[in-house]
């Protein structure tokens, strides 16, 4: 019994002794990982706490926060849980600083080096000022930097992240050259530097960028010409540098870059011709703008296979020769079409044959073939155009034949320039079912008989001309109805002037103009029995200036409810006297212009003021809220170019 005893006391004790090796092992393996967890957090914590203090500066110098986007930005709430920052789940650090479109106003902390986990850094569509920060080269892991639609100035540094991937500085004022050094910038896929203050030329060291995707260097002031180098890139799809003093040619390679989708080089000083397989070469195109250049030559036969194309502006260079006739067979996404402003066409009858393969393209909105050289008749084809038309512009060219009654499909469109051919025949009265049009010409050409009475429908115009035709018969009272009406030319006609009738001039139209504005205001027509050959419309007003004016205005314009005036006897009194001096002001140029001599009638420019100021005084805006007219006869200010 004894050695068996003496055995399991011996065992009991080995097992108890190595039971407590490996309870002293554990305890000293959760005491280091305690430590080294406690120590992770305290470095996390100190990291966290440079991210913080970055933050605390970059708010230190914003000036405006309309929209108290910062006001959670403080030391009880979690910088993580701030609004626009985001951090990473390990090292709780900042990774993701997102103010876009918060309008912000100030100046940008060159504490944001500190935050050197950076990765993207949207502040776009605020309100910046002063220079992009030198310590943004800190950060080394920034991917994304979006500083576009601010006020930045000054230069952009040289010494960028070379991490960088997405560069955006898109419409700030900023200034200097486009630095060479974005040539190492090995990551660089987007580049967009429009709508800025930039000189110099274009750095060749950007064709070593081969993941470049897109660069917009449009609307600055650079010089020089497009560096062979571009034609390197093999994976561009945006080129856009229209809008600056570029010369020379376009570089071939650049023809050979597959890939690309928009190629933007309007308004420069290029030349050179198109390559007459560019429609085999660049398939993808979507947008091809390179208006307001000098190229010349034919347009290529082969463009019609860019099946993808929906911009398509090749206006004010010096192209000659026929349009493809199959033109738009495979664009059946084109919207946008402007060939104005070439030396197109030959004046003969088969000139504008390429109409037909237009129609297919059924979304198309602007067309304009204007100030070339086409002739014969508009084609029939031309009302199965696209029922979304916008814009048709055709004038100053050598057409002959009538307008088209098929026009009236267009019930989209606002824009109609006919002007300067040699149509005949009538204008058509289904015009007056194109109800959205707001600016018209058919001047100079050979157009006869009466204004059709339907004109009257078309109240969105505000610039009617007719100038130069054989127009006759009584100008229509339903011009009247057209209220916003600011140009009207119906001069060198053989119209009679409504309420007088006599033969108009450009004093006639005033004096017509005159006659329309006081029917207006006092809901009364020239040829009511009320006037007599003792008394016409225009004495009917006169008398009655200015203490009388009241009486004679038309109840109907004195319907607007008042405000709270109702309750405001002064504001209510205040109400009136504007109605009041807007009445007399109205009556008084509708008698200037309707005057008897036409030497004494009112400046047409002087009515467009006077009337601007009248709207000033009843709506309480500026001169610089009115509607301005658009040049859009001849295509400008598209915002596609």
């Amino acid at each position: 019994m004894l050695p068996s005893i003496f055995t399991s006391t011996i065992a009991t004790k080995l097992m108890t002794l190595i039971l407590s090796s490996l309870l002293i092992h554990r305890i000293k393996l959760l005491s280091l990982v305690l430590f080294f967890t406690t120590a992770t957090q305290v470095a996390c914590k100190l990291s966290n706490e440079t991210d913080r203090l970055a933050l605390f500066s970059f708010k230190e110098l914003i000036d405006e926060d309309p929209l108290s986007s910062l006001s959670f930005w403080n030391s009880s709430l979690d910088l993580c849980k701030w609004d626009g920052v985001t951090c990473s789940h390990k090292h709780r650090r900042v990774v993701i600083l997102d103010l876009r479109g918060k309008s912000l106003r100030g100046t940008m902390s060159p504490f944001l080096g500190n935050l050197t986990f950076l990765r993207s850094l949207y502040l776009q569509e605020n309100k910046f000022q002063g220079k992009i920060p030198l310590e943004l080269n800190r950060l080394f892991r920034l991917r994304r930097l979006n500083f576009s639609f601010n006020s930045l100035q000054e230069e952009i540094p040289t010494n960028l992240s070379n991490s960088l991937s997405v560069i955006d500085l898109w419409s700030n004022d900023l200034v200097g050259k486009i630095p060479a050094s974005f040539g190492s910038l090995s990551k660089l896929a987007y580049l967009d530097l429009f709508s800025n203050n930039l000189i110099g030329g274009i750095p060749p060291s950007l064709g070593n960028l081969s993941l470049l995707q897109r660069i917009d260097l449009g609307e600055n002031r650079l010089t020089g010409t497009i560096p062979h180098s571009i034609g390197r890139l093999s994976n561009l799809k945006v080129f856009a540098v229209g809008g600056n003093k570029l010369s020379g040619t376009v570089p071939p390679t650049l023809y050979n870059i597959s890939t690309l989708m928009q190629l933007l080089v309007i308004n420069n000083q290029l030349t050179g011709s198109l390559p007459q397989d560019i429609g085999l070469r660049l398939t993808n195109l979507i947008l091809f703008s390179i208006a307001q250049n000098q190229f010349w030559g034919p347009i290529p036969a082969s463009l019609f296979n860019a099946s993808r194309m929906k911009y398509l502006v090749l206006s004010n260079n010096n192209f000659s020769g026929a349009v493809p006739f199959d033109l738009g067979r495979k664009m059946k996404d084109l919207i946008y079409l402007n060939l104005g402003e070439n030396n197109l066409g030959s004046g003969d009858a088969s000139d504008l044959s390429f109409i037909d393969s237009l129609t297919n393209c059924s979304k198309l909105q602007t067309f304009g073939f204007y100030a070339n050289g086409f002739g014969g008749v508009l084609p029939t084809s031309i009302a199965n155009l696209s029922s979304h038309l916008k814009f048709l512009g055709a004038g100053w060219n050598q057409l002959v034949g009538t307008i088209p009654v098929g026009i009236s499909n267009f019930v989209n469109l606002d824009t109609l320039g006919l002007q300067g051919n040699l149509f005949s025949g009538v204008i058509p009265f289904e015009i007056g079912k194109l109800r959205n049009l707001e600016l018209v010409s058919f001047s100079t050409n050979k157009l006869s008989g009466p204004i059709p009475e339907s004109i009257g429908n078309l109240t969105r115009i505000f610039g009617l001309d007719l100038e130069g035709n054989n127009l006759n018969g009584t100008i229509p009272s339903s011009i009247e109805n057209i209220l916003g009406l600011q140009t009207l030319d119906l001069a060198h006609n053989f119209l009679t002037e409504y309420g007088i009738g006599e033969r108009t001039s450009t004093e006639g139209d005033v004096y017509s103009y005159g006659i329309l504005l006081l029917e207006m205001v006092t809901g009364k027509r020239p040829i009511d029995e009320l006037f007599t050959i003792r008394q016409s419309l225009h004495e009917f007003c006169k008398v009655a200036l200015p203490e009388r004016v009241m009486e004679i205005v038309d109840s109907r314009m004195l319907l607007e409810e008042p405000t709270e005036a109702k309750n405001d006897a002064q504001k209510e009194r205040v109400r009136r006297d504007k109605i009041r001096e807007c009445s007399i002001s109205l009556v008084r140029i509708g008698i200037s212009c309707s005057v008897e001599s036409p030497r004494e009638r009112m400046n047409i420019k002087d009515v467009i003021i006077g009337l601007m100021k009248i709207k000033e005084v009843f709506l309480g805006v500026g001169i610089h809220g009115r509607r301005q007219m658009r040049m859009r006869l001849i295509g400008e200010g598209t915002s596609q170019e």
